[in-house]
């Protein structure tokens, strides 16, 4: 999902080895490289979009030789044809990696939202740039950027809990949070993410579908596949599939035994308000109404919860 196909640069082909095959039929010059548009990482092979890489008129393909135009033969018209499209095809294939059209290096669309949360609402904002991995359903954007960066929550999946425990096949206890992360971390790597959203939640946390650039996987659902996390069924249904399909193959917290990660923060909670009641601390005149916590300064497993 989100990567272009081949189908869509099948056009751009066509063009070339129809110049190609055309030989001394061929009106216009053969570019070594499309131009891109912006500060754009990949490098035109040709000098530049100049007036001088314009078509010419001529009937025949022409070379310049000394200053002068001379005809080239039908063979040396096609072979030039051909090295013509050597050197674009890797532009044009570095391109589609990085989710550009080869039309002069535009970006594509907007990435495949059926199948996600947000199919049927769709999405009104975008944040993107260099992930910092929270844990295993949490990610922050921007982050040292001239502020703390954008905190967002991976949308319909929950991911165990950073400090939470599950059993392996074996029965043997593993730190199933600490591998959660550890396997966002491993998906997105270095790579810049995109992520579509419509809303924030309680605490301000961006609620989005994310998407990792180079590879155009849909991360919420690759985190699920993998097993690393389960549908957030109590508001989206849209990865249960996923869900099913991990738990039929055992991967991840499926191989074993574990708390859904709401039930372990349910579990947790619970424990606390009963040492509180068996525990009297002396209470704190409070001057001012208390406020939500920032998403940005409270424990991350404490905002879980929040209404997506």
């Amino acid at each position: 999902e989100g990567c272009p196909s081949m189908a869509s640069t099948a056009p751009f082909f066509g063009a070339v080895l129809l110049l190609a095959a055309a030989g001394t039929a061929a009106t216009a010059h053969v570019p070594t490289a499309f131009c891109v548009s912006g500060a754009s990482s990949l490098a035109s092979a040709s000098p530049s979009c100049s007036p001088r890489h314009a078509p010419h008129t001529a009937s025949r393909v022409r070379m310049s030789v000394g200053g002068e135009d001379k005809p080239l033969g039908p063979l040396e018209a096609a072979g030039d044809a051909f090295k013509g499209l050597a050197r674009i095809v890797p532009a044009v294939l570095a391109a589609a990696s990085l989710g550009m059209s080869p039309d002069m290096g535009v970006a594509m669309g907007t990435p495949d939202l059926k199948g996600t949360p947000l199919q049927r609402t769709g999405s009104s904002m975008v944040v993107e740039g260099i992930p910092r991995i929270v844990d295993g359903d949490t990610i922050v954007i921007d982050e040292g950027k001239g502020g703390k960066g954008e905190r967002v929550r991976l949308l319909g999946i929950d991911a165990p809990e950073s400090k939470q425990v599950c059993k392996d096949k074996g029965g043997k206890d593993y730190m199933c949070g600490i591998e959660s992360t550890k396997k966002l971390q491993q998906l997105v790597g270095n790579d810049n993410v995109k992520c579509l959203a419509n809303k924030r939640d309680l605490y301000q946390r961006v609620l989005g579908v994310c998407y990792d650039v180079r590879t155009g996987v849909d991360l919420n659902k690759a985190m699920v596949d993998e097993g690393e996390a389960i549908a957030y069924v109590q508001y989206s249904k849209a990865y249960l599939p996923d869900e099913q399909q991990a738990q039929a193959k055992q991967a991840g917290v499926w191989r074993g035994e574990f708390e859904k990660p709401w039930e372990y923060r349910k579990l947790k909670r619970q424990a606390s308000q009963q040492l509180k009641s068996t525990v009297k601390l002396p209470k704190k005149k409070d001057t001012k109404a208390a406020a939500p916590p920032a998403a940005v300064d409270a424990n991350d497993e404490d905002l879980e919860d929040a209404p997506q």
